[in-house]
């Protein structure tokens, strides 16, 4: 056997054994097997652009003829996610939840072997600069997504990490096995017109609206997330899911079809195809199954009122929602106004005094079966989608992190800030 040979047999095998052994030893429990898989989800997906930016930045370089993702020796990379993804977590348990511990000995063991790994690897100035980059943007949140979905904890967070998990997995592998690398990625996308780039920009842009919407109602509504292994513990009939019942499909449907234009590649289709088939098919006589046997009756009622992948125009949301504004404030009378004009479906505006917890001090939406609030901008933002799909579209987009922070500050700066809203019993 070649050297070379020799390094990717050790490189695979010596993280897959030991991750057998670890499994058989402890037993992880099934909110504990969750999280392993999550975790090996996370590193499979980032670990190939990580290592492409590794490369591009001269930290290292492969040398080898075997077939690569991205780039990357395939035996290096099952090896890399097996290890971080499983051995790493499981190791942190034996030893007591040390998480730093754990990741402290998988960068020392990295450190010593990677120098061994010649010809198939090749280390240039800096490199570990590149390895302790790698492990805090990989290793290290991937021990606390396992971490956390054993216990039920972060649930945002975990959400938030699972669409880039697999955003990653469904749309990255496919865009690196076409272009080879991410320098191929860059060329295949300058290889496009300006305007067409911008409209592919746009179209990934809205196409990735449905799916994140309903990402985060799942979290703040449901308690959960959208793998059926994490399920939500409420059934979520408000939002993005008042007006389709499969957001997340139908936008990584689109997506692909996207990807399979960019491409100029039929693969990103054929999977697109595929998942509207198995949704269509075995998944969804399987939750059916399951979801009414967690909801109940609400589940076929919801399930009749709402089409699968066509959105309807004005939502039907199963349970009434409330936004409290303060009736002595100008602006917020007329935000009340407006709304009324509108006849929003299952919105109740309430005056701000009549709140029965503490003063509010900014518009507050309120779903009283969850508990969910949201306050200014995101209160709106969630009150439009009580009204028909161009307004519910517009609050979709107004709820995201980054908008909805900027929006906040240019409306606190230009007057609209908090306030307290004393209570009054009547």
């Amino acid at each position: 056997m070649t050297r070379e040979g020799a390094i990717q047999l050790f490189c695979l095998y010596g993280p897959l054994v030991s991750a057998g052994l670890l499994l058989w030893w402890m037993r992880p429990a099934k909110r504990q097997a969750t999280g392993l898989l999550f975790s090996l989800a996370w590193n499979a997906a980032l670990l190939p652009w990580l290592d492409g930016s590794a490369r591009m930045l001269g930290l290292w370089s492969y040398h080898s003829p075997s077939v690569s993702i991205g780039g990357m020796p395939l035996a290096l990379y099952f090896g890399w996610i097996i290890g971080w993804g499983v051995v790493a977590p499981l190791l942190a348990h034996a030893l007591g939840g040390r998480l730093w511990t754990a990741v402290a000995l998988l960068v020392i063991i990295d450190l010593r072997a990677m120098p061994e790994m010649t010809p198939i690897l090749e280390l240039h100035p800096h490199w570990s600069a590149g390895e302790f980059a790698i492990a805090a943007l990989l290793l290290v949140p991937s021990m606390f997504m396992a971490r956390w979905t054993a216990s039920r904890e972060r649930i945002g967070l975990r959400c938030a990490m699972l669409v880039a998990t697999f955003g990653g997995i469904f749309l990255g592998i496919p865009l690196l096995a076409d272009c080879g690398d991410i320098a191929g990625i860059s060329a295949r996308w300058n290889a496009w017109p300006e305007p067409a780039r911008h409209a592919m920009l746009l179209a990934f842009l809205a196409f990735s609206l449905p799916g994140l919407a309903a990402v985060r109602d799942l979290a703040r509504s449901g308690d959960g997330t959208p793998v059926p292994l994490d399920p939500p513990r409420r059934l979520v009939t408000h939002g993005i899911y008042a007006f389709v019942r499969n957001p997340m499909q139908l936008s990584m449907t689109l997506l692909l079809l996207l990807e399979c234009l960019f491409l100029w590649s039929p693969w990103p289709g054929i999977l697109a195809v595929l998942g509207v088939v198995y949704s269509e098919g075995l998944a969804r006589w399987s939750e059916s199954q399951d979801m009414r046997e967690r909801f109940g009756d609400a589940w076929p009622r919801y399930h009749d009122s709402v089409r699968p992948w066509l959105p309807r125009w004005n939502p039907r949301i199963g349970e009434p929602c409330e936004l409290w504004l303060d009736d002595t404030c100008g602006p917020c009378c007329e935000v009340a106004r407006w709304f009324a004009r509108r006849c929003p479906h299952q919105l109740q505006l309430r005056a701000a005094d009549t709140w029965p917890g503490p003063p509010l001090l900014r518009v507050t939406w309120h779903h009283a079966a969850s508990g969910r609030t949201e306050s200014g901008v995101r209160a709106i933002a969630m009150a439009l989608q009580h009204l028909n799909l161009p307004w519910a579209a517009l609050g979709w987009i107004a709820e995201l992190p980054g908008i909805s922070h900027t929006l906040q500050i240019c409306l606190d700066a230009a007057g609209a800030g908090t306030r307290v809203v004393p209570t009054t019993l009547r």
